[in-house]
C-alpha cells in the first residue's frame, strides 16, 4: 500500500485533459509568433537603447510595451494558426468558440488585473527576461478564480497560484539554459 504522501504527489501530478488540446502544429504557431514579435523588440532595443542613454534616459522596459507586443503576437497567431480568430467580446483570441488571453510578464508566472472576470478562459503566457528573450511559453487551460491569489483593497493585480493551477498547466516552449 502506498503511503499518504506518495498518493497526494499523483494528484498534484495529474493534467488536466483540455478538451480542445492544441495540435503540434498550432504550438509551434504560437512559438513561432512569440518569438518573431520578441526578435522585432530585440532590434527595437537594439537601435533605440544608444539613442536613450545618449540623452540619459533608460529604454521603457518590455512591461512599458506589452500590450502592444501581445497585440502584434495576437495577430501574428491567427496568420500561422488557421483554428484561432480574433476574440469574443473582450478577449483577445478565440479557438472553437473559447476565450483566449495573451499576457506577458517578467520571469515567471502570470499576473492579471484584479478587476478581470475568470470564468473558463484559455491563457496563452509568455515569460521574459532581459527586455527581449523569451524565457517560457506557456498555457493555463480553462482558467478558474481559484487559480488566482485571493483579491487585496490595497493591489491592483492578482498573481497565478500555481499550487492551486499546476494540472492547468501546458508548457509549450522553454529556452535552454
Amino acid at each position: 500500500m502506498r503511503d499518504q504522501q506518495q498518493i497526494q504527489l499523483d494528484v498534484f501530478e495529474q493534467k488536466y485533459p483540455p478538451k480542445e488540446p492544441l495540435s503540434e502544429d498550432e504550438k509551434e504557431g504560437i512559438v513561432l509568433a512569440v518569438k518573431s514579435a520578441f526578435l522585432k523588440l530585440k532590434n527595437l532595443y537594439d537601435k533605440i537603447t544608444p539613442v536613450f542613454d545618449e540623452y540619459g534616459f533608460k529604454a521603457p522596459s518590455a512591461g512599458v510595451v506589452a500590450r502592444d507586443l501581445s497585440e502584434k503576437i495576437e495577430t501574428s497567431i491567427i496568420q500561422h494558426c488557421r483554428t484561432f480568430t480574433r476574440g469574443l467580446r473582450h478577449a483577445d483570441l478565440a479557438r472553437f468558440n473559447k476565450r483566449w488571453e495573451v499576457k506577458i510578464c517578467k520571469d515567471s508566472g502570470l499576473t492579471i488585473n484584479q478587476s478581470a472576470v475568470i470564468s473558463g478562459e484559455n491563457y496563452i503566457v509568455v515569460n521574459y527576461k532581459n527586455n527581449s528573450r523569451v524565457k517560457k511559453i506557456w498555457i493555463l487551460w480553462e482558467a478558474k478564480d481559484e487559480f488566482f491569489s485571493a483579491r487585496r483593497r490595497n493591489s491592483n493585480a492578482r498573481t497565478v497560484d500555481r499550487s492551486q493551477s499546476q494540472a492547468h498547466i501546458e508548457t509549450i516552449y522553454e529556452a535552454e539554459g
